[in-house]
């Protein structure tokens, strides 16, 4: 009897520990890349730069002491062939933010157009970061492989920040600020061997701050930030870093807003600023719209087609990139 009740225990025990070894924990998957929460809803509303979360570790933070480069550095811009004699000018920029794969279609728009005097902001720590779910339509970034094989070539590319942080939320620690921008900087030179010195801010207008734009003017070789409200007017900004563009891409005004700098007399320096995102395009099917936008201003006669960095490079000693308060 007592061997029945031991074989019978023996074996109880045999299966439990059996069924422990066994039983494996629930897989887990990081957390995806979070995507933009305010993608335009309508063609005549002006979309915004959306912010991305703020990171649940602390990045790592960069030297306060300005971003430094070797002698010759190469500056994205200097090479524009423009001269300024005095002679009012009218300039005009388009550029286009976080370097999604819609670009290849902007980017053959362009080279049919023989236009290149086009920039493109990336942020080099989101190589391949899918935000689709968050807008509704494709919104895959290049992987570092793809952006190495020269899809940009001939273009400028320029600083939207290294993680697309909202970096208000940084103003106290204005190191991780500064490593943000550095950070993208150095990667994008070492992309492409030119030293880019211009940003578009991450997140818009409702992350920027005039104590940001005071550590990026003090510590870094950024000198031009672009915003992201309409301005439907062609003066030059005051402040580099607090460059406000005229028109967005999907606006029902960007044709007028055009057609009226194309048409008024220029008696000073003028700029029409054109910015947007590619993801846009297949939101509002409006590849056909930007292609006639890129024709028109590949064609137009009597301005200077210019990017954004050289517009930095030829104003730079006239406008200053932040004006302290008082």
């Amino acid at each position: 009897m007592f061997k029945k009740v031991f074989a019978v225990m023996l074996a109880l025990l045999l299966g439990m520990s059996v069924f422990s070894c066994n039983t494996e924990p629930a897989a887990t998957t990081d957390k995806p890349t979070e995507a933009p929460s305010d993608a335009p809803t309508e063609a005549t509303e002006e979309p915004t730069e959306a912010p991305t979360e703020a990171p649940t570790e602390a990045p790592t933070e960069a030297p306060t002491e300005p971003a430094t480069t070797e002698a010759g550095t190469v500056y994205a811009g200097m090479d524009s062939g423009i001269v300024r004699d005095g002679t009012p000018k009218k300039y005009i920029c388009l550029c286009f933010d976080d370097t999604t794969k819609q670009d290849l279609k902007i980017i053959e728009m362009c080279k049919k157009y023989n236009y290149y005097d086009v920039t493109f902001f990336t942020s080099t720590g989101l190589y391949g970061a899918d935000w689709t779910a968050g807008v509704g339509v494709s919104h895959v970034r290049f992987t570092k492989k793809e952006m190495q094989s020269g899809i940009y070539d001939g273009f400028d590319l320029a600083v939207h920040t290294y993680h697309h942080y909202p970096l208000d939320q940084y103003e106290k620690t204005p190191k991780t600020v500064i490593s943000e921008v550095t950070k993208d900087q150095k990667n994008i030179y070492a992309l492409t061997g030119v030293y880019p010195v211009v940003m578009a801010w991450p997140g818009g207008d409702p992350n920027v701050t005039r104590g940001l734009m005071k550590i990026v003017a003090e510590n870094t070789s950024v000198g031009l930030g672009r915003g992201t409200t309409s301005t439907h007017k062609f003066d030059l900004p005051k402040e580099m870093l607090w460059l406000q563009p005229t028109a967005e891409i999907s606006e029902a005004t960007v044709f007028s807003d055009l057609q009226r700098f194309l048409d008024a007399e220029c008696t000073e320096d003028m700029l029409f600023f054109c910015w947007g995102h590619g993801y846009e395009l297949d939101i509002y099917n409006s590849y056909g719209k930007l292609e006639n936008l890129i024709k028109t201003i590949a064609e137009a006669e009597g301005v200077e087609r210019v990017t954004v960095s050289e517009f930095y490079q030829l104003f730079k000693n006239e406008i200053p990139a932040y004006i302290p308060e008082d």
